[in-house]
């Protein structure tokens, strides 16, 4: 709250004085739907659930004009024995056509150690036909269990 209040202040100062700022790369104010490109629409959101019930994370379904991707955000960064993945399903009238995930091309890789998020490459949404679920997985480098899951859902459910 302090650093925001001293940024506001900052900000109306330099305009009064007639100084342009720099842009800003803290991202703590807008975590949503980050891509390569920026940050885009939320479509969907849902929480990432560990196997103990506590909510870990966020998983998104975003949009970008007519392209769709997943995102994922977890509270915590992973631990020296976690890593955490992102998948994007595309439907046509209810069958899977189409799947990505962080690790693919156009995504920017799994969430590794030190890690907190991350996101797959875009899947065209043109034919109204389509609809799309992101999903996320956390899971034991050591053990490959799951750890924490979490989707979007279908529409209707």
């Amino acid at each position: 709250m302090i650093k925001k209040a001293m940024a506001v202040l900052a900000a109306a100062s330099a305009g009064l004085l007639g100084l342009a700022l720099p842009a800003s790369a803290d991202v703590s104010s807008s975590q949503d739907c980050q891509n390569g490109a920026g940050y885009q629409t939320v479509v969907k959101r849902a929480a990432v659930i560990a196997t103990n019930n506590v909510v870990v994370g966020e998983v998104q379904l975003c949009r970008q004009g007519s392209l769709y991707f997943g995102f994922v955000l977890f509270d915590q960064a992973m631990t020296a024995s976690q890593y955490a993945q992102a998948r994007l399903d595309r439907y046509d009238q209810g069958q899977r056509v189409g799947t990505v995930s962080c690790d693919s091309s156009g995504g920017n890789g799994r969430v590794l150690p030190g890690q907190r998020r991350c996101w797959t490459p875009n899947l065209n949404g043109d034919a109204v036909r389509y609809t799309f679920v992101a999903s996320a997985s956390k899971f034991s480098s050591h053990t490959g269990d799951l750890l924490a899951s979490g989707d979007t859902g279908l529409p209707g459910r």
